[in-house]
């Protein structure tokens, strides 16, 4: 990466106490005006929310199937599932937690250490346990469901729970869930270490330069995926951290708390986010042809160094180019853009049990289907079901704010008229919907339109969770 000039360095969204992240934060006022200055992160978040549902749509129709990973259904297999899965798997996951590492960054430069941790543990541990109290049952018990009708296992098993000849080896942990569980360590991390390099700022020097940094953390992550190539190109299921995995995803958390500090608008993604997404082709076609021979029983060494140095390299492209795409738009984005990033992290928590059952009864009932018609219609279907039990049973209810979502931000957003702060005051071509509700360039001195407010559209920026 390019050094930073000075009119990178430059933030002006740098966010109040709370930041709308990855894990869902109640936005504080100042926060909903900062973060409208890049409402296209809500976009990408609702984006890759459909994407994570998308990639498990694909499991059954898989050849070969995923190492590690137990599915609730095996169907006819079809190239295409294997290539859409591999593909999303790729990038998934790096451009979730490089988001959440970019606003813990963000919050850290206005609260106290003590305060992040203690707000993303009621924001992260209060939906993990209700995930593991109520989604995993349910995904257990649908998943032993479609075994008894493939008749991998009998009836009486589903009470019993107690399986032979380790059929149940990758059944048990925490799922999909992992990632709040690891995400919530690595903001503990974070703090510490962020708080050790402020009393010793010796110690922070290392740090100042993002080539040094980001270098760095290419080095782990690829050094990890040549010892333990699963982190991808297969699954880790467990009830506690995974060092290889905890390893790889540490690193995208961190290149996010680096762009946080280095490129904290998001300016240099966005100018060359073209560049990127090039560079990315170039590498995912590479890991991927490697990536699915490696799952089929390839080894060896050579193949499997250039393996993990293809993979870290699309993933960081690939998430570099579309936070850069998504730094790029600043209009405000429509309602059903801005529903559907409220709506991401419910998704991602209540999709799987959704989805699994769903297609358990696609291969029974729809029997002659397609596999890629039915990767479409689980997907469909999974999205819609979540986003009913969302608006009924979470974005205005006690449950709902009881994980974290506030449907007043909602309100607040289509009805008040926000006084813009001083801190937003020089961006770059930073384009806000002024009370008529056109968008309007900021002047090149950074003084706002006559009347000094702003309008943000309904269902804003303060977003809460993705997934």
């Amino acid at each position: 990466m390019a050094e930073i000039s000075p009119k990178h360095r430059s933030c002006p969204t740098t966010p109040s106490a709370d930041v709308v992240d990855i894990e869902g934060v109640a936005l504080e006022p100042e926060t909903r005006r900062a973060v409208a200055a890049l409402p296209g992160l809500d976009g990408l978040r609702g984006l890759a929310a459909i994407g994570v549902v998308l990639l498990h749509s694909c499991v059954p129709y898989m050849t070969p199937s995923v190492p590690g990973l137990a599915w609730s259904v095996t169907d006819t297999p079809h190239w295409l599932a294997s290539q859409c899965f591999w593909l999303i798997e790729l990038f998934i996951m790096p451009v979730f937690l490089v988001m959440a590492g970019y606003f813990a960054w963000q919050s850290l430069q206005r609260s106290h250490a003590k305060q992040v941790v203690r707000s993303r543990a009621r924001r992260l541990l209060i939906p993990l346990g209700f995930g593991a109290i109520v989604v995993l049952p349910a995904d257990l018990y649908i998943w032993l469901s479609g075994w008894v009708a493939d008749g991998k296992i009998p009836l009486r098993k589903m009470k019993s729970l107690k399986f032979e000849d380790g059929i149940d080896q990758d059944l048990w942990g925490l799922s999909h869930l992992w990632f709040l569980e690891y995400l919530f360590l690595y903001v503990l991390v974070f703090a510490v270490a962020y708080s050790v390099c402020k009393r010793f700022p010796s110690i922070s020097d290392w740090f100042r330069s993002p080539r040094r940094c980001f270098l760095a953390l290419y080095v782990v992550a690829s050094a990890t995926l040549v010892i333990a190539p699963e982190v991808v190109w297969g699954f880790q299921h467990r009830f506690y951290p995974v060092p290889s995995k905890w390893l790889y995803s540490g690193a995208f958390f961190f290149a996010g708390v680096g762009l946080g500090s280095f490129d904290c608008g998001l300016n240099l993604l966005a100018r060359h986010a073209t560049r990127y997404a090039g560079f990315a082709a170039a590498m995912i076609f590479p890991a991927m042809l490697i990536g699915q021979w490696h799952v089929g029983g390839g080894d060896q060494k050579t193949a499997t160094i250039v393996l993990a140095l293809t993979t870290t390299a699309a993933a960081s492209l690939t998430t570099a180019a579309l936070l850069g795409f998504a730094a790029r738009f600043r209009q405000p984005l429509a309602q059903h853009w801005n529903y559907l990033a409220a709506a991401s992290f419910w998704i991602y928590l209540v999709h799987h049990p959704f989805l699994g059952l769903m297609q358990i009864d696609l291969k029974w009932l729809l029997p002659q289907v397609s596999p890629v018609l039915k990767v479409m219609i689980g997907c469909i279907g999974a999205v819609s079901l979540s986003l009913l039990t969302y608006e009924v049973w979470v974005r205005k209810t006690w449950l709902g704010k009881l994980l974290g979502f506030d449907y007043r931000w909602e309100q607040e957003a289509s009805t008040d008229r926000l006084q813009v702060s001083s801190e937003l005051t020089g961006a770059d071509n930073l384009q806000i919907a002024a009370s008529e509700g056109q968008i309007l360039p900021l002047p090149s001195g950074g003084s706002l339109p006559a009347n000094g407010t702003v309008t943000v559209p309904s269902e804003s920026a303060g977003r809460k969770h993705a997934a």
